[in-house]
């Protein structure tokens, strides 16, 4: 089932979607799939961030390494998210079972 989501939040998606191409990134935006990937790109908490202001997203898969553990809060925190995927060696496997103590239902994983 898809989401429907209003005027202003595909303006919003299509803001951040677009900052995701600059910076080198992709996605799939479709009915029955919405994905984000920054997983081959290193960027910063000023990068990632607007990503947790995406509606109706499913997967989002990040490279960390710059990326503060607070800043993983807010995009796991997307309401529907359903996976994260996390590239980087440095978030602690602590911090993983915190995720996803915090958020049950979201399923996440490290590449």
């Amino acid at each position: 089932m898809s989401l429907v989501i209003t005027d202003a939040e595909v303006k919003r998606n299509e803001l951040v979607l677009s900052r995701v191409e600059e910076l080198g990134g992709g996605y799939v935006w479709e009915p029955e799939v919405f994905a984000v990937s920054l997983l081959d790109v290193a960027v910063g908490d000023a990068n990632a961030k607007p990503l947790a202001e995406l509606v109706g997203v499913g997967q989002i898969a990040i490279d960390a390494t710059d990326i503060e553990f607070g800043t993983l809060i807010e995009i796991a925190a997307v309401p529907g998210l359903r996976s994260l995927v996390i590239k980087d060696g440095s978030v602690a496997e602590e911090g993983l079972s915190k995720l996803e103590a915090m958020y049950p239902a979201l399923d996440v994983q490290t590449v």
